[in-house]
């Protein structure tokens, strides 16, 4: 995947002019310039910045930071961030034993009730392969053979909960941002309260506003992974109630939580 500066600001908290300020300096992102004249980083730019601002908030100087290098930047790995479940859990996925994760998960599905299941162990274990692969512990390849395997897993799980009232929630994700699987997993808890919702993914705003129209929708909700400016979501939320009619517009996720209490600014 490929990201624009803006993208790598808003999922670090690092702002544009000081991403810039390291390149010119410290020389240890590979940026490639497109026939648009835009600059785009690719995944292991992403990861080398996310441990750069690991190792500065453990009180490491950014000049002895860079003086490693890109590579052994990208090889320092945080051993002491993971418990032996964690590390045992990697390795399944590493292996591509998916059978054995299904059965750890399953595990877990019967010990637990299935609110509980999503929030506690299918939320922790998103955020443990996010993290591993932010830390370099997993591949670019794992993490996406992780993200449609347990996105398959859900759903199979929602099939029992079906039912044919008219959906009045309409569950989707921030347009332009593609993780899904936190909005998959929203979808999973209204399902769970027999709430009657769809689920339609990433879809750009104009098709999301159309199907609000065209149903008889109330509430749309919208999953984030990625940092946005404050105004730009407020805007975001105006437009969809002011041109689609529903009265609740609800924005959630990590990159949500972020852009609200966390480094996102105006650029």
């Amino acid at each position: 995947m490929k990201y624009l500066i803006k993208d790598l600001s808003r999922m670090t908290g690092v702002k544009g002019f000081t991403i810039r300020k390291w390149q010119e300096r410290y020389k240890f992102f590979q940026p490639e310039m497109a026939k648009n004249g835009y600059w785009y980083y690719s995944n292991e730019d992403y990861i080398l910045l996310s441990k750069v601002v690991n190792c500065l908030q453990k009180g490491e100087k950014i000049s002895h930071i860079a003086a490693k290098g890109r590579e052994a930047i990208l090889a320092l790995r945080g051993e002491d961030d993971y418990n032996d479940e964690e590390k045992k859990i990697l390795r399944i996925l590493q292996e591509n034993r998916l059978t054995d994760l299904e059965i750890y998960l399953e595990e877990k599905f019967k010990t637990s009730n299935f609110s509980i299941f999503i929030r506690q162990y299918v939320e922790s274990l998103i955020i443990l392969i996010g993290r591993a692969w932010q830390d370099g512990f997993i591949s670019v390849a794992d993490e996406h053979n992780f993200s449609k395997w347990i996105a398959g897993y859900l759903r199979a799980k929602l099939q029992s909960r079906e039912n044919t009232l008219t959906p009045q929630w309409l569950v989707a994700v921030y347009p332009g941002d593609m993780h899904e699987l936190g909005a998959l997993m929203h979808f999973a808890l209204l399902k769970e309260k027999n709430i009657p919702a769809k689920f339609v993914g990433t879809l750009p705003k104009e098709h999301i506003i159309r199907e609000l129209k065209r149903g008889e929708y109330k509430v749309l909700s919208l999953s984030m992974a990625m940092m946005q400016p404050m105004s730009k979501i407020m805007k975001l939320k105006e437009t969809i109630i002011e041109k689609s009619g529903v009265s609740k517009v609800y924005i959630g996720g990590r990159g949500y939580q972020l852009s609200k209490y966390g480094t996102c600014r105006e650029k």
